[in-house]
């Protein structure tokens, strides 16, 4: 998404914020509550809160390095003291939750509405402490049409934080 922006294929991008983006401005616009999922009958089914350590013996479904969440996912598992064995890695939150209801692993994902769909099990994170925000990113010192300029000043006046 970063990406398109600074090819001015996007105005604006909602995500994670990326370091060394000088040419990018973030503005935090929503926080996003991150838990673990596991399939239907894994061992930490039936867990309603975990302290993340405690999945670090487990697969885990990744975010690919390219993932703005794979950055904020790794300094939750550094904060535990280690890594989980990678089973697999993909770019989307979906994706993720697919694979983990289909039995490939678990992942820590953002809570999002798919997940009381799919045969999984939502557990909240009780430790390590953590925070994900999500931002409106825009390119700096760059023209933007008025109508872009009133959309951005929407979401401000409506954001979450």
């Amino acid at each position: 998404m970063i990406q398109g922006l600074k090819e001015r294929k996007y105005d604006i991008a909602f995500c994670s914020k990326m370091d060394n983006e000088p040419l990018v401005e973030f503005i935090p616009v929503a926080k996003q509550e991150l838990v673990l999922i596991v399939p239907e009958g894994h061992p930490l089914d039936g867990k309603t809160s975990i302290d993340l350590k405690e999945a670090l013996t487990y697969p885990h479904i990744v975010f690919s390095k390219r993932s703005g969440l794979r950055h904020v996912i790794d300094k939750l598992f550094e904060k535990c003291g280690g890594y989980p064995q990678i089973a697999y890695s993909m770019e989307e939150d979906q994706g993720v939750a697919g694979l983990v209801s289909a039995g490939f692993g678990i992942a820590v994902v953002p809570r999002m509405p798919i997940l009381s769909s799919l045969p999984v099990s939502i557990i909240e994170i009780a430790t390590p402490s953590w925070e994900r925000l999500f931002y409106m990113a825009t390119l700096k010192n760059v023209y933007q049409a008025p109508v872009v300029t009133n959309f951005k000043n929407y979401i401000l006046e409506h954001a979450e934080i």
